[in-house]
Protein backbone atom coordinates (compact mmCIF):
# COMPACT_ATOMS: atom_id res chain seq x y z
CA UNK A 1 0.00 0.00 0.00
CA UNK A 2 1.11 3.45 -0.82
CA UNK A 3 1.53 5.63 2.41
CA UNK A 4 1.01 9.36 1.87
CA UNK A 5 2.03 11.83 4.81
CA UNK A 6 -0.93 12.29 6.90
CA UNK A 7 -1.96 12.92 10.65
CA UNK A 8 -2.99 9.94 12.61
CA UNK A 9 -4.28 12.11 15.49
CA UNK A 10 -3.77 15.65 17.66
CA UNK A 11 -3.83 15.89 21.35
CA UNK A 12 -3.55 19.66 22.73
CA UNK A 13 -3.46 21.90 25.82
CA UNK A 14 -6.93 23.63 25.25
CA UNK A 15 -5.91 27.06 24.83
CA UNK A 16 -6.59 29.51 27.93
CA UNK A 17 -8.26 32.02 25.81
CA UNK A 18 -10.36 31.90 22.56
CA UNK A 19 -9.33 34.14 19.54
CA UNK A 20 -12.74 36.34 19.67
CA UNK A 21 -14.22 37.36 22.70
CA UNK A 22 -18.07 36.75 23.93
CA UNK A 23 -18.43 40.61 23.66
CA UNK A 24 -17.21 40.98 20.41
CA UNK A 25 -19.10 37.76 18.88
CA UNK A 26 -22.19 39.07 20.74
CA UNK A 27 -21.87 42.43 18.89
CA UNK A 28 -20.91 41.16 15.48
CA UNK A 29 -24.20 38.70 15.97
CA UNK A 30 -26.22 41.03 17.09
CA UNK A 31 -27.00 39.72 20.40
CA UNK A 32 -28.27 42.21 23.14
CA UNK A 33 -29.43 40.20 26.22
CA UNK A 34 -27.05 37.65 28.42
CA UNK A 35 -29.54 34.93 28.05
CA UNK A 36 -27.50 33.15 25.57
CA UNK A 37 -24.40 34.41 26.78
CA UNK A 38 -23.63 30.27 27.94
CA UNK A 39 -24.48 29.31 24.17
CA UNK A 40 -22.41 31.69 22.40
CA UNK A 41 -19.21 30.75 24.43
CA UNK A 42 -19.40 27.60 23.47
CA UNK A 43 -20.35 28.48 19.91
CA UNK A 44 -17.24 30.24 19.87
CA UNK A 45 -15.30 27.17 20.93
CA UNK A 46 -16.96 25.04 18.61
CA UNK A 47 -16.38 27.08 15.86
CA UNK A 48 -12.67 27.68 16.00
CA UNK A 49 -12.48 23.80 16.71
CA UNK A 50 -14.53 23.36 13.20
CA UNK A 51 -12.70 26.59 11.54
CA UNK A 52 -8.99 24.41 12.69
CA UNK A 53 -10.25 21.55 10.78
CA UNK A 54 -11.65 22.53 7.88
CA UNK A 55 -8.38 24.85 7.41
CA UNK A 56 -5.87 22.57 9.10
CA UNK A 57 -4.68 26.18 10.63
CA UNK A 58 -4.41 27.24 14.60
CA UNK A 59 -6.56 29.60 15.02
CA UNK A 60 -4.63 30.23 18.81
CA UNK A 61 -1.52 29.43 20.28
CA UNK A 62 -1.30 26.41 22.26
CA UNK A 63 1.24 23.06 22.36
CA UNK A 64 -0.01 20.55 20.09
CA UNK A 65 1.10 16.82 20.34
CA UNK A 66 0.68 15.08 16.49
CA UNK A 67 1.18 11.49 15.80
CA UNK A 68 2.31 11.96 12.39
CA UNK A 69 2.90 9.35 8.93
CA UNK A 70 6.28 10.97 7.80
CA UNK A 71 7.27 7.84 5.68
CA UNK A 72 7.82 9.83 2.58
CA UNK A 73 9.34 12.68 4.21
CA UNK A 74 8.90 16.89 3.97
CA UNK A 75 5.58 15.99 5.76
CA UNK A 76 3.34 19.26 7.40
CA UNK A 77 2.90 19.71 10.65
CA UNK A 78 -0.66 20.28 11.67
CA UNK A 79 -2.10 23.45 12.85
CA UNK A 80 0.34 26.10 11.80
CA UNK A 81 1.62 28.68 12.15
CA UNK A 82 4.32 26.61 14.20
CA UNK A 83 7.33 27.73 16.43
CA UNK A 84 9.83 25.83 17.01
CA UNK A 85 9.81 21.86 17.20
CA UNK A 86 10.12 20.70 21.01
CA UNK A 87 10.58 17.04 20.48
CA UNK A 88 10.33 14.23 18.14
CA UNK A 89 10.01 10.80 18.86
CA UNK A 90 9.48 7.31 17.30
CA UNK A 91 6.70 4.88 18.25
CA UNK A 92 8.86 3.54 20.99
CA UNK A 93 9.06 7.06 22.33
CA UNK A 94 12.30 7.49 21.87
CA UNK A 95 13.94 10.75 21.04
CA UNK A 96 15.14 11.14 17.10
CA UNK A 97 16.95 13.67 15.54
CA UNK A 98 14.94 15.71 13.00
CA UNK A 99 15.32 18.09 10.50
CA UNK A 100 12.70 20.47 9.39
CA UNK A 101 11.63 23.36 7.60
CA UNK A 102 12.52 27.25 8.77
CA UNK A 103 9.22 27.88 7.94
CA UNK A 104 6.13 29.15 9.46
CA UNK A 105 4.38 26.26 8.72
CA UNK A 106 6.43 23.71 9.15
CA UNK A 107 7.51 20.47 6.98
CA UNK A 108 9.28 17.86 8.98
CA UNK A 109 12.08 16.86 6.63
CA UNK A 110 13.42 14.11 8.19
CA UNK A 111 13.33 11.03 9.99
CA UNK A 112 11.08 9.42 7.37
CA UNK A 113 9.03 6.89 9.68
CA UNK A 114 5.57 5.60 9.84
CA UNK A 115 4.57 6.27 13.07
CA UNK A 116 6.20 9.72 14.70
CA UNK A 117 5.05 12.18 17.93
CA UNK A 118 5.46 15.63 17.16
CA UNK A 119 5.45 18.12 20.32
CA UNK A 120 5.21 21.98 18.48
CA UNK A 121 4.01 25.25 19.46
CA UNK A 122 1.52 25.91 16.85
CA UNK A 123 -1.13 28.31 16.13
CA UNK A 124 -1.05 31.93 15.77
CA UNK A 125 -0.70 34.57 18.83
CA UNK A 126 -2.98 36.88 17.08
CA UNK A 127 -5.40 35.73 14.41
CA UNK A 128 -5.18 37.34 10.86
CA UNK A 129 -8.52 39.58 10.54
CA UNK A 130 -9.22 37.38 7.38
CA UNK A 131 -9.46 34.42 9.38
CA UNK A 132 -11.29 35.87 12.63
CA UNK A 133 -14.15 37.52 10.03
CA UNK A 134 -14.50 33.47 9.31
CA UNK A 135 -15.09 32.74 12.90
CA UNK A 136 -17.17 35.10 13.52
CA UNK A 137 -19.38 34.84 10.53
CA UNK A 138 -19.19 31.25 11.27
CA UNK A 139 -20.57 31.46 15.17
CA UNK A 140 -23.25 33.66 13.23
CA UNK A 141 -24.28 31.64 11.37
CA UNK A 142 -24.30 28.44 13.90
CA UNK A 143 -26.15 30.95 16.23
CA UNK A 144 -28.66 32.44 13.48
CA UNK A 145 -29.56 28.60 12.18
CA UNK A 146 -29.59 26.58 15.74
CA UNK A 147 -33.30 26.25 15.11
CA UNK A 148 -33.67 26.00 11.42
CA UNK A 149 -31.52 24.28 8.73
CA UNK A 150 -33.39 24.36 6.11
CA UNK A 151 -31.35 27.32 4.28
CA UNK A 152 -30.09 26.26 0.36
CA UNK A 153 -27.28 28.99 0.30
CA UNK A 154 -23.56 27.53 1.63
CA UNK A 155 -22.57 29.38 4.56
CA UNK A 156 -20.31 32.71 3.80
CA UNK A 157 -17.80 31.55 6.13
CA UNK A 158 -17.22 28.33 4.00
CA UNK A 159 -15.40 30.22 1.13
CA UNK A 160 -13.53 32.31 3.15
CA UNK A 161 -12.02 29.61 4.76
CA UNK A 162 -11.37 28.18 1.35
CA UNK A 163 -9.15 30.07 0.26
CA UNK A 164 -7.14 30.06 2.71
CA UNK A 165 -7.31 25.92 3.74
CA UNK A 166 -4.18 24.08 4.11
CA UNK A 167 -5.51 20.71 3.58
CA UNK A 168 -3.88 18.72 0.92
Amino acid sequence: MISYNQTYDITDVEPSTEPVTLTEAKNFCRIDVSDDDDLVEMLITACRIECEQLTNIGFVRRTIIASINNANGAGYLPLGPHGAIESVTDSDEVDVDHEATNSSFKQLLTPCSERLIVTVEAGYETLPAHLELALLECIHYRYDERRNRESQYPPVYLDTLKQYSRVW
